[in-house]
């Protein structure tokens, strides 16, 4: 398989060419987020609040750092805005944190650094988008916790109250039907599901293990310390799952940050058609490409080749392509042609709809 075209080949030299698209769709939803990250932090958007009483204060000639704005805000029953001061923030920070180990985990996997990069990667997975995923189920929980004694509030979380999280953070996504809550635990905190992260994220970040059968130490050994970096065997392990858990994050990032702010509507279409759309083409078969055939019904004959006019479809061959550079490939005539699909989309009556 050949590159998809977001990161530089020699960037993915050591890396067997059929994970390529698998790493390279991780980093592109990586890289959605920075942008999205970027620019909330450009708006200022959580400091709106904090803003606003500075001003005020300082009008009345007293000193805004003697102020306890929180305190106020609650004895004063200003749910809204402090509400809004406390998950602003705290959607931005854990955003800006998962996304740092995210791209040195990602970075390590480039370099074959493999006991590094699962260590790197289980912090993000496993508390910062369980965090994020409790703040969009159900915030009010979240801020009851955060307040005070978060040192126990946040400990002991049970199997059961994780999957109830999930399923509700799901319930508030765009595309529900997408991802399933008990393949989410499993992927993400069994330790003894032989396809699960937990058991290797043990072995990487500690040389001896125990606790079930997956995580029993081998005699005369020491965990990742005598493992053979040229072994692809932890590429076939990651990226069959790694795609699937960075899709679900994505969206419930995006709902989070919509929560603080509005998203533009058109942005959220697209960002979930073309991450959708993406995800279908590279690892489902041709009868789940569902948003594809959706799109091509629904933009008719838009979907004609400028220099031939023949019909242009959009398969498993050129999707990525169309999804995340705006060109699609004519077989009959073998030319490509831009095809501004954010544009369309934003110009057209086409949305989708929570229900």
């Amino acid at each position: 398989m050949q590159s998809i075209g977001i990161l530089e080949e020699h960037r993915l030299a050591l890396i067997p060419s059929k994970y390529w698209a698998a790493h390279e769709f991780c980093f592109f939803l990586h890289d959605k987020l920075v942008h999205l990250l970027l620019e909330y932090e450009k708006s200022d958007v959580h400091n709106t609040v904090i803003n606003a009483f500075e001003n005020a204060i300082n009008e009345n000639g007293k000193d805004f750092e003697d102020f306890e704005i929180l305190d106020f805000m609650k004895k004063n029953e200003l749910l809204e805005p402090y509400k809004h001061h406390i998950l602003s923030h705290a959607v931005m920070g854990l955003t800006s944190d998962m996304l740092n180990f995210l791209y040195e985990s990602f970075s390590c996997f480039e370099k074959r650094k493999f006991s590094v990069a699962f260590s790197l990667l289980r912090k993000p997975l496993k508390e910062h988008l369980l965090f994020l995923s409790w703040i969009l189920a159900d915030e009010d929980d979240f801020i009851t916790r955060f307040e005070a004694n978060n040192h126990n509030s946040f400990s002991g979380i049970s199997k059961e109250f994780r999957l109830e999280l999930m399923k509700k953070a799901i319930s508030k996504l765009h595309v529900k039907t997408a991802f399933d809550p008990d393949l989410l635990w499993d992927i993400i905190y069994s330790k003894n599901h032989e396809n699960g992260f937990e058991p290797t994220w043990q072995r990487a970040t500690h040389l001896t293990t125990s606790q079930g059968e997956l995580l029993k130490t081998e005699d005369y050994s020491l965990n990742f310390i005598f493992s053979n970096p040229l072994n692809d065997d932890f590429y076939e392990f990651l990226h069959a799952k790694l795609p699937y858990i960075m899709l679900y994050l994505s969206q419930v990032t995006l709902e989070c940050f919509n929560r603080i702010q509005s998203v533009n509507k058109k942005t959220i279409d697209h960002l979930i058609l073309t991450t959708m759309g993406c995800y279908e083409a590279l690892f489902l078969d041709g009868r789940s490409q569902n948003v594809s055939r959706m799109l091509q019904k629904e933009l008719g004959n838009l979907l004609n080749c400028i220099h031939c006019n023949s019909k242009l479809k959009i398969g498993k061959h050129n999707a990525t392509e169309f999804y995340l550079h705006e060109r699609i490939y004519c077989k009959h005539c073998g030319l490509v042609s831009e095809f501004p699909l954010y544009w369309i989309l934003a110009k057209s009556n086409m949305t989708i709809r929570q229900e």
